[in-house]
């Protein structure tokens, strides 16, 4: 491939470098501040070499518009990004109040409004330069005039006050963008893969500084969509151990914030990264993952914190992920080894259309919701569920919507519990479900080619026979393993040439309902004589 790419979709309204075109509103409740329009280049500014500021020396709301000069819209689950920042923040109304807004209009007097900061919000009290999203489908705090909305021409901030300062232009508005607002990560090479800083770097520079990726104080804040991959080009992302907070945006879409995999020639892989979504409490754009095109995804170590859902496909490998607080995840053909799905906020933890691949995993209840669906792909079909660990859910079959196993599939279905919680502990929603306890009982410590039968306790009933160990248990000695169900009393009888008979033997063992093991000790028997 070749050097990555980082590039963005946004079309610049106004980058606040003039003061041409601006001006406040008209409507006598939108322009207690004033004059308006400074144009400030020494230091009031976050993009470029200038924004466009005002005074702030009265009580009320003021404003600051800017004519496009031609009408724009915003794409479906897109944005209008705008920079914000009043400069004494205990002067500033609340978040509730409307201390800071984003404006958007026909006119400098028709125009719809909404709430995105204030003095307790984001950065403030303490203050600083904001990003804001707003678009246009979320109904606004604020309308002025007869405004029918679609195409607009005027964007623009203002600032609601409750006292006046006495000097200088407190308010400052830089870049006004409108898009889909895509982080677009393209291409990567060896040693220089596709990476989150290498975004940032691009999103941080004072000509850019798009609002996208950006990087803070232990890790970075993301907003709207990012694209791993384009229609065009793949992207090879290799990247560990990032902190990503996803901003709060409450005035957008559900699927403004969204991880979108495309090109079916991506490499995907992130290690120890971790997703925070800074305010769970809001529930406008908790943050989606998507894979619209199935290429290699590699998720190792990660984790993922009051999100919303999550797509993934069958080239996808989830390993000792944790999944908290987050929507339903659908499986599509997906490897799952050691995951963590704790207190789903959604009816199911995970949609399963092939249980083989989820090995390892636990999920914790929060009292309502089902850990796993079996979707239509298993109908009629015998799969194993491996080291299977469930907690908080129903502890006997019916309707609550809270078993363990909701059965959509339409059909039979055949669920080997291979370790883990249990047969005991699965209760099903739905029906048609056949579960089979189908534990290991593990004998280790055994000299290379031991013979091993085990029979029921005090008979000469044969479970299992092993003719001669020869897998190795790790620990410099071999091993051999016995698939039951659960409860038996068994002897597990021990035999080899060269060592003592009988004394290794184990007698009237009750094998549990979970996977378990014995180590053994086998003695050399210095009586026996092989003369050759």
């Amino acid at each position: 491939m070749t050097v990555p790419s980082y590039t963005e979709d946004l079309t610049d309204i106004t980058l606040a470098d003039e003061t041409s075109g601006w001006t406040e509103s008209s409507d006598t409740a939108w322009d207690d501040q004033g004059p308006p329009a400074y144009n400030d280049q020494d230091y009031a500014y976050i993009q470029g070499n200038a924004s466009v500021t005002a005074d702030t020396t009265k009580t009320g709301v003021g404003t600051l518009m800017k004519d496009y000069g031609s009408t724009f819209t915003i794409p479906t689950d897109g944005a209008m990004l705008i920079w914000l920042n009043f400069y004494n923040p205990n002067a500033l109304a609340s978040y509730a109040n409307g201390g800071l807004r984003a404006m958007i209009g026909s006119s400098d007097s028709v125009f719809w409004s909404w709430d995105v900061g204030g003095s307790d919000y984001g950065s403030y009290p303490y203050g600083g330069w904001q990003n804001f999203a707003v678009n246009d489908t979320v109904s606004p705090d604020d309308t002025v005039g007869s405004y029918a909305g679609g195409s607009h021409q005027f964007v623009g901030g203002g600032c609601n006050v409750v006292t006046g300062i006495g000097k200088g232009e407190s308010f400052q508005v830089d870049a006004i963008r409108v898009g889909r607002c895509s982080s677009i990560f393209e291409y990567g090479e060896t040693a220089d893969y596709a990476t989150i800083a290498g975004f940032a770097a691009q999103n941080d520079n004072t000509s850019n500084r798009w609002g996208l990726i950006q990087a803070v104080p232990g890790g970075y804040l993301w907003k709207g969509r990012m694209q791993l991959g384009s229609a065009s080009n793949a992207v090879d992302f290799r990247d560990s151990n990032v902190l990503v907070f996803i901003q709060d945006t409450p005035k957008v879409t559900a699927n403004f914030n969204t991880i979108e995999i495309l090109n079916a020639s991506s490499n995907v892989e992130m290690t120890g990264f971790q997703f925070i979504c800074l305010d769970p409490s809001n529930t406008a754009s908790k943050g989606r993952w998507i894979t619209t095109n199935d290429a290699t995804v590699v998720l190792d170590t990660c984790s993922f914190v009051d999100m919303s859902t999550f797509v993934f496909d069958s080239n996808t490998t989830v390993t000792d992920c944790v999944f908290r607080r987050c929507g339903e995840v659908t499986q599509a053909g997906a490897d799952f080894d050691n995951c963590i799905f704790d207190k789903s906020t959604a009816a199911i933890a995970l949609v399963v259309d092939d249980p083989d691949n989820i090995d390892n995993c636990s999920f914790i209840s929060d009292g309502t919701g089902h850990a796993i669906e079996l979707d239509t792909a298993c109908a009629g079909n015998s799969y194993t569920l491996t080291d299977f660990f469930v907690s908080g859910y129903a502890a006997s079959d019916g309707s609550t919507g809270n078993e363990v196993i909701l059965n959509s599939s339409g059909g039979t279905v055949t669920l080997n519990i291979d370790g883990g919680s249990g047969v005991s502990a699965i209760s099903i929603k739905g029906g048609n479900v056949t579960l089979v306890a189908n534990y290991s009982f593990t004998v280790t410590g055994l000299e290379s080619g031991t013979e091993v039968t085990i029979v029921t306790s005090g008979t000469s009933t044969v479970l299992h026979h092993t003719e001669s160990a020869s897998t190795s248990d790790g620990d410099g000695k071999y091993q051999i393993t016995y698939s039951h169900g659960g409860g038996a009393t068994v002897d597990v009888l021990i035999h080899h040439i060269d060592y003592k008979p009988d004394i290794s033997n184990i007698y009237g063992l009750t094998l549990p309902g979970n996977n378990s093991s014995a180590k053994v000790k086998q003695f050399a028997d210095e009586n026996y004589e092989n003369p050759t």
